[in-house]
């Protein structure tokens, strides 16, 4: 039997879509609506690095970084702070602070800096708990792109939120590339929005979708009991030569930021 060489740094690629659901008869909105043409988003992966994003706009996630690639600006912004981590870190450090100058303070001052102190302490415990999420697998199935896969279901409050179908990392050319980089994704601060167009908040959340035991091909949404929106993982490819995807262009200007508290999101 022939080999075929891969091409030097192979990676994988897939594309995501995300379709919008009309709520009041949950089909997919009507053609006429502005919001009817689902979004569709690139991805690469080698060796846990991420592009996402077209030729205009995209993003790189390399290590603990995060790098925002214009196009039309010709500009690179590069984000060191844009991890969970990095996030737990600054409201910790900012209530350190808070607190230091209360204890130097003067007893007039001293009790508004402490309320300042807890109230910051409060909001980064409230935004950095996990949600208590209930996952159930089902004796669902369904097939997505040539690839069976098997509908979990997730609960918050007691109310059905979302479902995943999910497909054996196994039975997946490129399957464990892909795992890499959603892991690489659940870093970050946005990471379930880019890994799959979902928010799970600020709390680390890999965890959860690991137990799944493989790649989520199907993501839907619900809102009450309404499926709101669906997103789908398609035309997985491996052995895809991504060497350029993972290169800053040499001619762009390399800016550090934004703000911390600024952040890029995936466009819709």
């Amino acid at each position: 039997m022939l080999s075929v060489p891969l091409p030097a740094h192979a990676g994988v690629s897939w594309q995501m879509t995300v379709e919008s659901v009309d709520a009041s008869n949950l089909a997919p909105v009507s053609v006429t609506d502005p919001s009817a043409k689902p979004v569709t988003r690139d991805y690469f992966v080698d060796h846990g690095q991420v592009r996402v994003g077209g030729d205009s706009l995209s993003y790189l996630f390399k290590g603990s970084t995060m790098y925002v690639i214009d196009a039309r600006q010709r500009t690179v912004h590069v984000l060191k702070s844009a991890t969970i981590a990095a996030f737990a870190a600054h409201y910790a450090s900012a209530v350190q602070q808070l607190e230091q100058a209360a204890a130097a303070a003067p007893p007039q001052s001293a009790d508004g800096l402490k309320s300042k102190a807890d109230a910051m302490r409060a909001i980064e415990q409230r935004l950095t708990q996990a949600a208590p999420r209930d996952f159930r697998v089902t004796v669902r199935f369904e097939n997505v792109d040539g690839h069976a896969c098997r509908i979990w279901e997730e609960r918050e409050n007691g109310e059905k939120r979302l479902e995943f179908c999910v497909a054996a990392a196994g039975g997946i050319a490129g399957g464990a590339e892909i795992l890499s980089g959603l892991q690489t994704l659940s870093q970050f601060r946005e990471g379930a929005q880019f890994a799959f167009g979902v928010d799970l908040g600020v709390a680390p959340w890999w965890t959860d979708i690991d137990a799944l035991g493989g790649i989520p091909l199907v993501i839907r949404v619900f809102d009450v009991d309404s499926l709101t929106s669906q997103i789908e993982l398609r035309s997985i490819k491996a052995g895809v030569a991504v060497e350029q995807r993972f290169s800053l262009p040499a001619d762009f200007a390399v800016q550090d930021g934004p703000e911390f508290m600024t952040w890029y999101v995936p466009e819709n």
